[in-house]
């Protein structure tokens, strides 16, 4: 006798859910290096530029720098710095709501300067960031913030992009549109 055919629905997984104002973010999906960005190219470090700033926007949304980390440079102070914040922020029940980054245009020459490092130009915006306490209470509202411009520098080796360094770059004052 064989059993009866299952009339269970398939295992899903969970529905991503941004954070609002009544609790954190759920089942972020957490951003995937594209094939692109592993190549040794102009157009293989755009793409990599473009996914450490999803990385980036990822660890404002959950607390998780980790993936933004495993691709920078241990001697990055600014993803050192922005790790801190999303770490200490995202602890003891508090939240961070947004933050995704969104890359709104990039260039490279593809040259390497002379310590042997590449140069993306990036013009970003992040999403409005807004600090929520483990009451519920809105504790920062940073506001909507301009584009900026921004410099990731990043070093090929071992067959694969890490960023050396990501930073606004002197006198951007970026752009509402």
């Amino acid at each position: 006798m064989t059993a009866p055919p299952s009339t269970a629905a398939p295992a899903t997984a969970a529905a991503y859910q941004p954070a609002t104002a009544n609790g954190p973010a759920q089942n972020v999906p957490v951003p995937t290096l594209p094939a692109k960005a592993k190549e040794f190219s102009k157009d293989g470090l755009l793409a990599f530029a473009e996914y450490w700033y999803s990385t980036l926007g990822y660890a404002f949304e959950t607390g998780d720098p980790g993936p933004m980390m495993e691709i920078s440079g241990s001697g990055c102070p600014n993803c050192d710095a922005m790790k801190d914040v999303v770490v200490s922020w995202n602890s003891e029940g508090r939240w961070i709501v947004g933050g995704q980054m969104h890359v709104l245009s990039q260039t490279a020459t593809f040259k390497p300067v002379e310590d042997g490092t590449y140069q993306v130009i990036t013009m970003v915006r992040q999403q409005n960031v807004k600090y929520y306490g483990s009451d519920k209470s809105l504790v920062e509202d940073r506001g909507p913030k301009p584009s900026i411009a921004d410099i990731l520098v990043a070093n090929y080796s071992s067959d694969r992009w890490i960023a050396v360094t990501v930073e606004h770059l002197k006198g951007s004052k970026g752009t509402t549109e």
